[in-house]
Formats: C-alpha cells, structure tokens, sequence
C-alpha cells in the first residue's frame, strides 16, 4: 500500500479524489481534463512498453515513452526473424537504438524473444553439420544474442509461448524436432544463463487468461522446469484480452502464476474493445469494461509480493501504434489515444497503482 501523505491520503487516494472533484463540479464539463501524472512516477514496479526504433523518430512519441515508462521491450526487432539472417551472420542495428535510447533516458532494456516456435531461420534449416552441430548452433545464437546485451538487459523472455494453443500439450517446433520437446526449453534457459549470469529469464505465454487448460499446462510446464534444476527466474503473462474477458479472471491468472514464489512479468498488456463479443455491443460499454479490465489487472498486480512484482508493460501506449489496428484498424486498445492523451483505461490503472 502507498505511504499516506502529509495531508492524510495516499497518492492513490489523492488522485481519485481529484477525479471524483473534477467530475462533480458543474463547471467541470468546460474545463480541461486534469493531468495524469507519468505512470511510472505512480507505480512501485517498473512499467513498461513495446517500441520498436522506427518509433524512436517520432519526437512527439518518443517523448511520451521516456516520460512515462521505466522499461523497454522491443517489439519485434530482437525476435529471429530479423536478427538472424539467411546466411547466419546476425544485425544488431534496431536492437541497439532501442538499447542506446534506454540507456540515454535511464530505462531499463527487457529482451524479448530468443526462442520461439513461430520463427525458425534459413540459416538453421539448411544447417551444414559438418561444420556445426545443430545444438551448437543453438547454443551460439543464444550466446551471441545475449552477450550483445550482456549486463543492459535486466532480462529475457528465453522461451516465448511454448503452450499448444488448446492447452494438449507443448507447441510442435523446429526447434522441438530436432532437440526434444522438453530438451530444446530447458537447454536454452541454461545457455541463456551461461550467456548473462546476471539476467531475469522468463517464459512468456498467452491466453493464460481466457483459456484455463492452456493456464494448467503452462504451470505444469514451469514446476516441471524448476524441478529439474533449470535456471528460469520468472513466468510472464502476455494479457492480450479481450473487453468482455469475465471479471475475476486477470486476478485468478496472477494469483496462480505466483504460486512458485517467482517475479511475474505482465509483458504484453492491452485490451481489445473489437474483438470482445457477448452482451458488449455499444462501444461506450466496451470501453467502461477495457477500463474496468485495466483496473482489475493493476489491483490484481500489486496484490502480488512485492519482490514478485517484476514489471507491467503495456504492449505500446498509443492507439496508433497498437499491432491490433493491422487486424482492425477501428480497435483502441492502449493506455493513450493516438494524439498521446491518457484515456479512461489510463486513469483506472493508474488510481489503482498510485
């Protein structure tokens, strides 16, 4: 809980008090909405947000992510596919404006992703055996990978969504093809720690929320890997949901996930209002309930122990960014509209973390 101020209220409490003032008002409706402090300067955890470096060029959003954020996720540009190229060699240019611009605005730097079933490379599937066993190949992407980085990231998703989709079992992979199903996890999280003793690494996942099978997997899978000695440091929850997600789910999702006593990563917030279905169909209720699901997931988070409360990052801040619009341009499902003004779903975290 927030330390109360000299004048008796929590920053929390002070922050909805000016809220519920300004709402109440009669003249409320001509002035201008208050401020919202940056979010970072409210939460007791690090906040972040997906960027990619095309997004560095915009001052205007470059501006809102140093002002409100303390961590960055590349959003693609650290993932295989565009690190690694068809003949092996690999590029570091993106990853390091990102990196170069954290370090210039004091933010940390959370690498993400090193192993996913989604993305293999060329340079891996017409593999030379002769000249490098698969396995070291493997070995070597990580290390090269995470040495880049060594000491600036504060960690890795190491394994990104492993989970079969309908929760049977584990995702079928090059990777698991030619390593072992279990194999090929557990040996990335142990060259990853070879790679930077000291990086956070995480197995990140979605739909933990929305389906409860692939929830109960993913659980099994991370008491299977601790049992077995395998160096993971944390378990992160991706929550692309939806407005209509039922409520009660967010918390019983980060109440499981932190029954191992590990830090949680809520890594990829956002909160669709066009995908939502059932009884939601004015948009004015859709976005009442993305408000709702905002401040359930920031209550649901700082119920956690605090040495479990790793990081909350938003997956991008404004609208106009969000990977959703590809899907449905229509869709508004972050913290800031696209002019960069924090909207109702903004303030419900924010009142609930203050």
């Amino acid at each position: 809980m927030a330390a109360p101020s000299i004048y008796g209220l929590s920053r929390r409490g002070l922050l909805g008090a000016s809220l519920a003032l300004a709402a109440c008002q009669p003249q409320a409706r001509s002035q201008p909405v208050p401020a919202l402090p940056p979010l970072k300067s409210l939460a007791p955890f690090r906040v972040g947000t997906a960027v990619q470096a095309v997004h560095l060029n915009d001052p205007a959003l470059a501006g809102l992510i140093a002002a409100q954020v303390s961590q960055l996720t590349p959003e693609w540009e650290m993932k295989m596919e565009y690190m690694l190229r068809d003949d092996g060699g690999l590029r570091f240019d993106a990853p390091d404006a990102i990196a170069a611009f954290a370090r210039a605005h004091g933010l940390a730097l959370f690498g993400h992703t090193l192993i996913w079933y989604a993305q293999s490379s060329p340079a891996f599937e017409r593999l030379d055996e002769s000249r490098v066993s698969f396995a070291g190949a493997y070995r070597n992407y990580i290390h090269a990978v995470m040495g880049r980085y060594r000491g600036v990231a504060v960690g890795w998703d190491v394994v990104n969504e492993p989970i079969a989709e309908d929760g049977e079992g584990w995702r079928d992979s090059l990777w698991s093809q030619r390593l072992g199903a279990f194999e090929h996890i557990a040996d990335a999280y142990r060259h990853a720690r070879e790679a930077d003793p000291g990086a956070a690494l995480f197995i990140n996942d979605y739909n933990l929320e929305s389906i409860p099978k692939k929830r109960a997997s993913f659980l099994r899978l991370v008491e299977r890997l601790l049992r077995a000695g395998v160096p993971l440091d944390g378990v992160g929850t991706q929550t692309h949901i939806d407005a209509d997600l039922a409520p009660g789910e967010l918390t019983r999702t980060l109440g499981e996930l932190a029954q191992f006593g590990l830090p949680v990563h809520v890594s990829e917030f956002d909160v669709s209002i066009r995908r939502a279905g059932g009884l939601l169909r004015q948009r004015g209720d859709l976005q009442r309930a993305q408000a709702a699901l905002y401040a359930e997931a920031a209550e649901a988070f700082m119920s956690l122990p605090a040495r479990q409360r790793f990081a909350f990052s938003f997956w991008g801040l404004r609208d106009s960014e969000s990977w959703l619009l590809r899907e449905d341009g229509a869709d508004t499902p972050l913290p800031f509209d696209a002019a960069g003004r924090p909207k109702a779903a903004a303030r419900a975290w924010a009142e609930r973390v203050g």
